[in-house]
């Protein structure tokens, strides 16, 4: 998923990559897999690269289906995952590349701002980057899952716990006996 700079047209330049046609994005997806995301099915990628010599704004659109272990009960499920972002690139000849260094500070890294060299843009590890952020931080199986028994490690989703309901003791519990 190289592209040569050269050959974009200046304004909106349509890009769409899917794993079962294109290696580079087939190779993403085993990398993913490697790092413990696996996807179920084919993973594709469709955006806009905005060319305006030297800046760059890409648009794009992910689409997945990884395999996930839930946060409360570690049962594994696939989610599917549509996922948008938008980068901002800037293209730095090799010739200004020590002067643009020397200008730019601690506070440019702050800057959502990606810069790259040369007469290739290679979208590789800007893709990966957007797939592993992709990734719900917190992934889970049901939005109302009951998790996993504290003291049994039953998955309460499947059947009732019959560890013996211990009493709640906690500073407010005196409050439930109190008449008004």
């Amino acid at each position: 998923m190289n592209l040569v700079i050269s050959q974009l047209k200046d304004g909106e330049n349509p890009l769409s990559f899917e794993s079962e046609s294109d290696s580079r994005l087939k190779e993403l997806g085993l990398t993913l897999e490697k790092e413990g995301l696996r996807s179920q099915g084919p993973i594709t990628f469709q955006g806009i690269l905005h060319k305006h010599e030297p800046d760059y704004y890409l648009q794009g659109h992910l689409c997945w289906n990884p395999k996930l272990e839930c946060s409360r009960c570690a049962e594994t499920f696939i989610s599917p995952v549509g996922y948008d972002f938008q980068l901002s690139l800037a293209h730095q000849p090799p010739s200004k590349r020590k002067k643009t260094e020397t200008l730019l500070t601690e506070d440019s890294d702050e800057l959502d701002l990606i810069f790259f060299e040369g007469n290739d843009l290679d979208l590789l590890p800007l893709l990966h980057e957007q797939f592993v952020l992709s990734v719900p931080f917190q992934s889970l199986c049901q939005e109302n899952c009951k998790g996993i028994c504290q003291h049994c490690g039953n998955n309460l989703n499947r059947e009732r716990c019959q560890c013996a309901q211990a009493p709640e003791h906690h500073p407010f519990s005196v409050l439930t006996k109190m008449t008004l």
